[in-house]
This record gives C-alpha cells, sequence and structure tokens, in this order.
C-alpha cells in the first residue's frame, strides 16, 4: 500500500475531452514517467458529465512525489491539461485510514 497519493478534480471545456485524454495519456504520462519510472495513475470520467475528470495515483514516497512535479516536462503537460480546463484542482494526499476488504 503507497501511503501518498495525488488527487485532482479536471473540468474540461465543452468539446475538450478527447484532447484532454489524449494529453493525459501521452504527455502527462510520459513525463511522469520520465520523472518517475515506477509511477503508476488513473484517470477516470464522469457518465453523468463528460466533462467532469478524477485523477488519481500512488507515489512511494513525498519526496518521489516532488521530485516528479518539479520535473520541467510534468510542468509543461500539466499546463497542457489546465489550459484545456474551466476548473482544475490537483493535491497531494496521504492516506489516513483503509477500510479493509470483506472476508
Amino acid at each position: 500500500m503507497s501511503a501518498y497519493y495525488t488527487h485532482a478534480l479536471w473540468r474540461v471545456r465543452d468539446g475538450s475531452e478527447a484532447k484532454f485524454v489524449h494529453l493525459w495519456e501521452n504527455d502527462l504520462a510520459r513525463a511522469f514517467r520520465a520523472a518517475a519510472p515506477s509511477a503508476t495513475g488513473t484517470l477516470i470520467q464522469s457518465l453523468e458529465d463528460p466533462s467532469l475528470f478524477y485523477s488519481f495515483g500512488p507515489w512511494p514516497s513525498l519526496d518521489a512525489m516532488a521530485d516528479a512535479r518539479q520535473s520541467p516536462e510534468v510542468d509543461q503537460a500539466l499546463k497542457a491539461l489546465r489550459a484545456l480546463c474551466v476548473q482544475a484542482s490537483p493535491g497531494a494526499y496521504r492516506v489516513v485510514l483503509e477500510i479493509p476488504p470483506r472476508t
């Protein structure tokens, strides 16, 4: 289990959803993997509101997260994503509780 996560809400301008997914999949994923080769992430889209996305991903440490976010390539990819949005709120989080799976 990772103790740290990035999480973001993305509200994309109407008609920019496909471009947003393309940039997230290609530019941001490539930049994060270059900065942190073990980086993984998930992007989900609302079924009721196709302009609403959330992304999240685990990090092994705060240092790894900070190092990746300081990468010029990551910064450039995030700026390109934000340019497609009317709202973007990425942030860093820590796990405080997990409910165990049912047995």
